[in-house]
């Protein structure tokens, strides 16, 4: 079941394995409850990404927003667009199966 999609990635359940699995960029994060999910989505939308990209101006990396994964050992690193598409992606109610076809890049023709 697809929960949501962005022109940078996907949010969807495997039937198989009943995880929910997170693809933003060439990044993959699988979640194997919704509350494992859920503690992530409202982890992302509570960022403030104007505080976090004053509070690492001096940071020496490109991108100046930090979310660690995974206990700190590995961490996605974003620009402030970059974020905002994976707010997008991450809805908070999984009641629902949003699929965003608006960011979606359809090859389709009009005659």
């Amino acid at each position: 079941m697809i929960y949501n999609r962005t022109s940078n990635g996907s949010l969807f359940r495997c039937d198989s394995c009943k995880s929910i699995h997170l693809e933003f960029n060439n990044m993959n994060i699988n979640f194997s409850t919704k509350d494992s999910y859920q503690r992530f989505a409202d982890y992302i939308h509570s960022i403030n990404i104007e505080a976090v990209v004053k509070q690492n101006v001096h940071t020496p990396y490109q991108r100046k927003i930090v979310i660690p994964i995974g206990g700190g050992g590995c961490n996605f690193i974003l620009h402030p667009g970059e974020l905002e598409d994976l707010k997008r992606l991450c809805i908070s109610n999984l009641n629902k199966s949003v699929v965003a076809f608006g960011e979606l890049n359809l090859d389709y023709s009009l005659n």
